[in-house]
């Protein structure tokens, strides 16, 4: 018995974004200005969780598909660029 033949091309974060925007840019507006509006305010809601995710300390595939997501969901016009969040480290307090 022989193994099936392995397609030597992998895919990569990049084609996987291309796939979601792609899909994201083919749907209904309506529902792209819905999704749109949901991001808001979840980010509105929970701007740790939302900055997080989108942020610098998030890990990539997540903080790609995040900003990915969000800007396919808009028209190109009505994108709204989210500020970069930076962390500062800090020393510890008190005898840690």
């Amino acid at each position: 018995m022989t193994a099936p033949p392995q397609d030597d091309h992998m895919t990569g974060i990049y084609e996987l974004l291309d796939a979601i925007e792609a899909v994201i840019k083919a749907a209904d507006p309506e529902k792209r200005e819905a999704l749109a509006r949901t991001i808001d305010a979840y980010a509105e809601d929970f701007p740790e969780d939302f900055f997080w995710a989108v942020g610098s300390q998030a890990p990539t595939l997540l903080n790609y598909m995040f900003n990915a997501i969000d800007a396919a969901c808009r028209p190109e016009a009505q994108s709204k660029p989210r500020p970069a969040i930076r962390l500062v480290d800090r020393k510890p307090e008190g005898g840690a």
